[in-house]
């Protein structure tokens, strides 16, 4: 199948359309993760591995509520400096 006038109206349509995800976060270029809990005590790390370390989190969660601003279940929450 060639269609050429199908597939430039397709890639013009795309090129319109934002898939609204973020780029992959390179932690490389923080500074390290600081957490704030419930009760406003501040932990900071300066590696992510650190952090799954002391926090007793996987990686997965970490960077899920860093990427999407969100508190864990328990109320922390994670962001980077």
């Amino acid at each position: 199948m060639d269609f050429p006038e199908v597939v430039k109206e397709v890639q013009e349509i795309g090129a319109t359309i934002s898939d609204s995800r973020s780029s992959p976060m390179n932690y490389q270029d923080a500074h390290g993760i600081k957490i704030i809990d419930q009760e406003r005590n501040v932990r900071k790390y300066t590696t992510i591995n650190e952090c799954v370390i002391n926090e007793n989190l996987c990686r997965a969660p970490i960077t899920k509520h860093i990427k999407n601003r969100s508190k864990a279940k328990d109320g922390r929450t994670f962001t980077t400096f």
